[in-house]
């Protein structure tokens, strides 16, 4: 779904006007995501975001130009299933990913999570990052705080808590729900 919303991105983008920047990308074989084959274009960047995307004059002004003739300009890859629940602390800048052009990870996968979401997002928040991070709350995670590693069938209590274990991390920012029902407590649920 990423790859297509991309297109149109670059499509809007190259409607706006193409003078100071504050950074132009020459001459990059670009790969927009979209299951196109690479193009070549020049990339505006103004306040942070594509401005342009297409060929820009040659007189536009710029504060900073690259020429990336021979190199490839993409869109950051998005690694959706990452254990960096420990490591983002130690390393919040993220070169082990940054440096291999994934910008987004999504974190709380196999059922694992942060115990509280919220108080892990705000914590990431305090120390700031290099990447973007989505999280998943975890149905291992909520079932260890709810019934331990019990190997039985949750009550309907114990589910009702469990469900509000969600949406309170749903409603932190939490972006989903992972299970990993091969792994203990998992394992355990119907």
């Amino acid at each position: 779904m990423m790859a297509k919303l991309l297109l149109p991105l670059f499509c809007l983008v190259s409607l706006l006007p193409a003078a100071g920047y504050d950074l132009i990308i020459r001459n990059a074989r670009v790969v927009d995501g979209s299951g196109n084959p690479w193009f070549r274009a020049d990339v505006g960047i103004r306040g942070g975001r594509i401005a342009t995307v297409g060929r820009i004059p040659a007189d536009a002004g710029a504060a900073r130009t690259i020429d990336a003739r021979g190199r490839v300009l993409a869109p950051g890859f998005i690694d959706v299933h990452t254990h960096i629940e420990s490591g983002v602390v130690k390393t919040p800048r993220g070169d082990n990913y940054v440096m291999d052009g994934v910008t987004t990870v999504v974190t709380g996968n196999c059922g694992g999570s942060w115990d509280d979401i919220g108080k892990a997002l705000a914590r990431l928040e305090e120390t700031g990052l290099g990447l973007n991070v989505a999280t998943l709350v975890g149905h291992g995670t909520v079932r260890r705080l709810v019934m331990g590693t019990a190997n039985r069938q949750a009550t309907p209590k114990e589910i009702a808590r469990m469900r509000e274990l969600v949406e309170k991390a749903m409603q932190e920012g939490a972006v989903g729900l992972s299970t990993g029902l091969i792994y203990i407590p998992g394992t355990y649920a119907s």
